[in-house]
């Protein structure tokens, strides 16, 4: 079994899995570590990977949508379709990622089927997903640090490639790839988060950021050359864009996705 897993999956170069981790570890943007990761993976024999990652999880719920981070390799109208449909909320997964950390065999889950440990719903949703999922595959559910905040991602191996083969490579392997998904979510994770929910222009980003380094109206009048009340049109902008009622939430939502002072001291709006 051990040869005919190591024809079909490569076992991992140390040295490349080195390199992979500090990349990620000296990488300065989200993009960096992404690609970093896709291609060390992609080296292992994992061909498509999926991540989420929200600061807003509340009970079984991972908060809006608009306030989650998605970064997928499948095509991105079936990422779309099955975060938008509500789908994925319906899946086995979704319930072992909400209720443990660490890894999960698609084996499993489909273990738990048979043994009529699902819900209906949950195989119901298996099979809406059908034939769509025609890979063996790992769920990773990472520890829920800060409170409130969660991490997933998916890793399916190349079409053809049997679980039990993929199972016997992951034990195998388990601390190589735990430690690239795990460096990857930490280091993204402090990364400025570019979540659809938190999309300002560069003026409206940099009265906020004015407000949360303690500047009065009259202060960033002076500073950035606004009036008083064009400073507020773009704080008043800024709140509507980030959904919050106030300013003291619009600076708590841009602080808990980090994207406060994300830009150059200097890089100012021009308008």
């Amino acid at each position: 079994m051990r040869d005919e897993i190591r024809d079909i999956l490569p076992a991992p170069s140390p040295e490349a899995t080195l390199a992979a981790v500090a990349a990620m570890a000296e990488a300065e943007t989200l993009q960096e570590i992404w690609t970093t990761l896709v291609e060390a993976l992609a080296a292992c024999g994992i061909e498509r990977v999926n991540y989420g990652f929200t600061r807003y999880k509340v009970g079984r719920s991972i908060g809006d949508p608009s306030d989650v981070l998605f970064l997928s390799t499948h095509a991105l109208e079936k990422v779309l379709w099955f975060h938008e449909s509500g789908l994925y909320m319906r899946t086995p997964e979704y319930r072992w990622v909400r209720e443990n950390t660490g890894a999960c065999s698609w084996g499993h889950l489909k273990d738990e089927r048979a043994a009529g440990r699902l819900t209906p719903d949950e195989a119901k949703a298996q099979d809406e997903i059908g034939a769509s999922r025609a890979r063996a595959g790992y769920t990773i559910s990472f520890p829920e640090t800060p409170p409130r905040s969660k991490g997933a991602m998916g890793l399916a191996f190349g079409r053809g490639v049997p679980q039990d083969a993929v199972d016997a490579w992951f034990a195998a392997h388990r601390d190589t790839v735990m430690a690239l998904t795990g460096i990857a979510h930490a280091r993204m994770g402090q990364m400025p988060l570019p979540v659809p929910g938190a999309a300002l222009s560069a003026r409206q980003r940099e009265v906020l950021n004015w407000v949360a380094d303690g500047k009065t109206t009259q202060d960033i009048c002076v500073l950035t050359g606004l009036s008083a009340s064009t400073i507020e049109k773009h704080l008043r902008a800024a709140r509507t864009a980030l959904s919050v009622e106030t300013t003291a939430q619009a600076v708590a939502k841009l602080s808990f996705l980090n994207q406060l002072f994300a830009t150059r001291d200097g890089d100012r709006a021009g308008g």
